[in-house]
């Protein structure tokens, strides 16, 4: 699954991106990337989701190795605010964030100094959302509008383009208004319908409010409310942080990194919670397969029975699966041990069918 950091010019993508992806101040030349808006071209990495469990079961068995689940995370050019793409290559960035699973938009809750923005830009985060959606509204019309004219100009219509022709003229008028499609209230049927044309708002968004110093301290900003709301309204999740905050302390020696999470009263830092968010909003769950030589977490969609589950540590168990042992991870916290989990019948025996839940802990037992 990929991740795309998309915003305008001066948002701070860069610094986030770096963030998601675990860089590190010799990897960033130093600064990270904290000069607003450097992005000119497309950058993909893999980016850890941390997990508390991972780390509560690396340190109960102490393996050799332990892996996390990852997301490939992208940075990508700014939108203008004229809606234009960075270089003038709208056609080629567009084209590119098809092929991504999610946006992360990251909005500025402040003015900056770079002059990357037109000096009488009006900061307004709700608008900021609004600019890059309206690239991508306007890329999925064009998609809709061209479909809409072949399949009238076709000589004979089957029933399933029937369908289609009539999903799209509902929804042609609902972008022409500058809504998302993810707004339309389409069926999972119909959702499943229109996949192959890799509809741009269709596509799950995680907004995140990139603070000043001064606003993260106050735990406030301009247009907050308004910006709290218009997520709310469209079931849009939504992280508060401070990039460059976070990114001063990533280059402090590590042993100095509590105290000055604490001075700032941050518990964990934001970037771990947008991680799991984006994580969510792909739809994936994370199950465990544990032992002496390696700790992992398996990255699965949501809804994955037993055995393709096994197909995602290897083929060969998902062709020759017989059953899986399975625990949660809670009744193992709880337990203390799976021998102590067995003895209260919490260590059970599933099948094939076994619908996986996040945080199953996993032994796959399989013909070879």
């Amino acid at each position: 699954m990929r991740a795309a950091v998309v915003g305008l010019p001066a948002s701070g993508k860069t610094t986030l991106f770096n963030l998601l992806t675990g860089s590190t101040w010799d990897d960033a030349g130093g600064n990270g990337g904290f000069s607003p808006g450097n992005a000119t071209e497309m950058e993909l990495r893999m980016g850890k989701v941390p997990d508390k469990r991972i780390s509560y079961l690396s340190d109960f068995y102490k393996p050799k190795k332990t892996t996390y689940a990852q997301i490939e995370v992208s940075d990508v050019p700014g939108i203008s605010p004229s809606g234009n793409g960075a270089g003038g290559e709208m056609t080629r960035f567009l084209s590119y964030l098809r092929t991504v699973d999610a946006f992360v938009y990251l909005v500025r809750t402040f003015q900056t100094a770079q002059g990357a923005l037109p000096v009488d830009y009006k900061l307004d985060p709700v608008d900021e959302v609004e600019t890059l959606n309206l690239s991508l509204v306007l890329a999925d019309m064009q998609v809709v509008e061209n479909r809409i004219e072949r399949l009238k100009n076709s000589r004979k219509m089957s029933d399933f383009e029937r369908e289609e022709l009539r999903l799209l003229e509902e929804a042609y008028p609902h972008l022409a208004d500058g809504m998302r499609l993810d707004l339309l209230g389409l069926t999972p049927e119909q959702v499943e319908m229109l996949k192959g044309y890799a509809f741009l708002t269709l596509k799950p968004v995680v907004l995140v409010g990139n603070l000043s110093e001064d606003q993260f301290l106050a735990h406030d900003y301009p247009g907050r409310k308004e910006f709290s709301d218009y997520s709310k309204e469209s079931n849009l999740p939504v992280v508060e942080l401070s990039a460059k905050i976070e990114w001063e302390i990533l280059g402090l020696p590590s042993e100095d990194r509590s105290v000055f999470l604490e001075e700032y009263g941050i518990e964990e830092p934001a970037i771990s919670q947008l991680s799991r968010t984006l994580y969510r909003a792909l739809g994936l769950i994370s199950f465990f397969t544990v032992g002496e030589d390696e700790v992992k977490a398996w990255s699965i969609p949501q809804g994955t029975s037993a055995k393709n589950a096994a197909g995602a540590i290897h083929s060969d168990i998902e062709k020759g699966f017989i059953r899986a042992e399975v625990i949660s991870f809670e009744d193992f916290k709880e337990s203390g041990s799976v021998g102590a989990a067995r003895s209260k019948g919490l260590y059970r025996l599933e099948g094939k069918d076994y619908t996986v839940q996040d945080g199953d802990i996993i032994t796959f037992r399989f013909s070879k």
